[in-house]
């Protein structure tokens, strides 16, 4: 990953396959053990890349958004990042956004994602974006993970179930409720 300073605007565009390399680097360096592994973001790839938008400068990926349809009401950005030399210039807005529209584009009534509680950059940006509080799960991603989850709501539709909600079955994971 190598994105110069003085480098040129970005194009925020859908990912391709050949970009799946630069994501999965990037995703390494920010997120370490918990980074997806090549094989599972190929799988997520195939299923959700449509709805993934990257920075591209001058062929080298400076930040991408993934984005998951669960169903016509529910998506999740289940990954957002900017590389360090790209931060502060309004990538990761421009993700979030790029991520937004297509989920508007998709019908999408909620949008969700999780944050480190003490990631205060990333909580700032997603409640800029329109994101607020849903929920909190001590150990989302294992112990000593834990993660608050965001919503934002896209659309509303007459009858929409009320998903956002704590209390929601949708917190439930095999059958048991959050911590």
């Amino acid at each position: 990953m190598n994105i110069a300073k003085g480098a040129g605007a970005p194009v925020f565009r859908t990912a391709m396959l050949s970009d799946l390399a630069d994501i999965a680097a990037l995703e390494q360096t920010e997120f370490g053990e918990l980074a997806y592994p090549y094989f599972a973001l190929r799988q997520l790839f195939d299923l959700h890349g449509s709805h993934w938008v990257v920075a591209d400068l001058d062929g080298t990926i400076g930040g991408y958004a993934m984005v998951a349809l669960g169903s016509p009401q529910c998506a999740w950005v289940i990954g957002l990042a900017v590389a360090p030399q790209g931060r502060g210039r309004g990538y990761g807005r421009a993700l979030l956004d790029g991520a937004l529209a297509r989920c508007r584009a998709a019908l999408v009534d909620d949008v969700f994602l999780t944050v480190r509680p003490n990631d205060q950059p990333a909580s700032n940006l997603y409640k800029t974006a329109g994101f607020v509080w849903a929920g909190h799960e001590e150990r989302y991603f294992g112990t000593g993970e834990p993660r608050d989850v965001l919503v934002r709501r896209i659309r509303h539709r007459a009858g929409a179930s009320e998903i956002a909600h704590p209390a929601s079955s949708i917190w439930r994971k095999r059958g048991h409720s959050p911590d």
